[in-house]
């Protein structure tokens, strides 16, 4: 008898301490997704703020951003590296930063300069964020621990706080200006490209979660972004504006037939003009180039390509310069000549592909085309057709516009889509989100 009292003591015992150890679990996966999503988009803001009043120069070292990326890689290496995460995975994170650091540090033994040197580390700490952050929820998703409602839901909260401080910033007049223009804005953010297609893509997966969920609440949400869309002013959000209008349309009539009729009877008439006049406005500069410039093509690239053939012209293959072909020449003098002083700022090529071919070489650069692309392919013969398409454009505009996994706010809504694919529509242990 006391010997299955004991039994029952230490049954009990090992129970508590395993849903003690979920919970804590639980804290690091709430504590992860919080500080991404709710103080990150602060600390661009902040960094946004410093820039408008001159305090600091754009892509200044030091920055809040970098900061709150910095407390993130700190704890996320904490929490991976603690975590039952397979060996192999750990190991694989090590050598890779080991591999962008050996380079920045051979780069720094060539141009003896501090500053180009830190520069690199911040830039590919940047890369080291994403994939930390996807590795560390790609464990819970594989356990299915957490669920496609899950990271629908993130998406969509991450995109209204963004919407919300963009347009909090462009109504209070404090806000950076796009091409110049009154009217377009990226708010405090760093890049109205990479604000735009985090909104814009976050717009569509709300009206998309209030299309097959059937919650209203996500189509009002996805209404409020493309508002925000609507004043970015980029070609991007444009794009996004288009296609998340022409979703819009299409969900309303699905969940509010006869309402969405009229109402759309209503804003031809009296809303449809004031809007255009207003949208023309926000694109003025897009609009007066596409009437200026023949070759339309010219106007799609905005001279990326000029600056990625200048890139290769500065290439220098002779001799041990040719290892920059394979290895890259690190974050800050990338296609540029180790001589030139650290004071110079070389043309960022706008272009993520080619970003990390000139910084980092031919490695990282394959394997995040490969990565990204069986990503695609995976999503589409599962059946997320929706999922795929939004990964698509991430990824196009990553790799043909840039400002995505070089840029802290949309890098983000990158792993957050890929994990969307991957997530299981029936969890089998834990639902975190009812």
């Amino acid at each position: 008898m006391n010997e299955i009292k004991v039994s029952s003591l230490f049954i009990s015992k090992r129970l508590s301490i395993f849903n003690q150890l979920i919970q804590l679990k639980m804290t690091y996966l709430y504590f992860v997704t919080f500080y991404c999503v709710f103080l990150l988009p602060f600390f661009d803001s902040l960094t946004g703020a410093l820039f408008k009043l001159g305090i600091m120069s754009e892509g200044a070292l030091g920055s809040p951003s970098q900061l709150g990326r910095l407390i993130a890689l700190f704890f996320l290496i904490v929490f991976i590296f603690n975590s039952k995460i397979e060996n192999k995975i750990k190991k694989g994170i090590f050598y890779f930063s080991l591999y962008f650091l050996l380079i920045e540090i051979v780069a720094a033994f060539i141009h003896h300069e501090l500053k180009p040197f830190l520069s690199g580390v911040v830039f590919f700490s940047k890369i080291l964020f994403c994939i930390l952050v996807y590795i560390f929820l790609s464990d819970w998703v594989n356990k299915d621990l957490v669920t496609y409602d899950f990271f629908f839901r993130i998406v969509i909260i991450y995109g209204v706080i963004l919407s919300i401080l963009l347009l909090a910033s462009f109504l209070s007049g404090f806000h950076i200006s796009n091409y110049g223009s009154k009217f377009a804005t990226r708010g405090l953010f760093a890049s109205g490209n990479g604000i735009g297609i985090t909104i814009g893509v976050s717009a569509l997966l709300s009206l998309y979660y209030s299309y097959i969920s059937g919650k209203n609440l996500y189509f009002f949400l996805g209404l409020l972004m493309i508002i925000s869309t609507a004043i970015i002013g980029t070609k991007a959000a444009f794009l996004f504006l288009i296609l998340s209008t022409i979703y819009l349309t299409y969900v309303s009539c699905k969940k509010f037939p006869i309402i969405s009729i009229v109402i759309a009877i209503l804003l031809i008439i009296f809303v449809v003009p004031a809007l255009i006049e207003i949208l023309a406005l926000v694109f003025e500069n897009i609009i007066s180039k596409f009437n200026k410039i023949e070759d339309k093509t010219v106007l799609l690239a905005s001279s990326r390509d000029v600056f990625i053939r200048d890139a290769f012209d500065k290439l220098n293959v002779d001799g041990f310069s040719s290892l920059k072909v394979l290895f890259g020449g690190g974050a800050f003098y990338a296609y540029e000549s180790f001589e030139l002083s650290s004071s110079f700022q070389r043309k960022f090529l706008e272009n993520d592909l080619f970003e990390l071919f000139f910084c980092y070489g031919l490695i990282p650069a394959i394997g995040y085309l490969f990565f990204v692309s069986h990503e695609i392919v995976k999503a589409v013969r599962n059946k997320r057709l929706f999922l795929s398409f939004c990964l698509l454009m991430i990824f196009l505009h990553s790799i043909l516009a840039g400002h995505v996994i070089f840029n802290g706010t949309s890098s983000i809504m990158l792993v957050f889509v890929l994990l969307l694919t991957k997530s299981s529509f029936h969890p089998k242990h834990l639902r975190l989100v009812k």
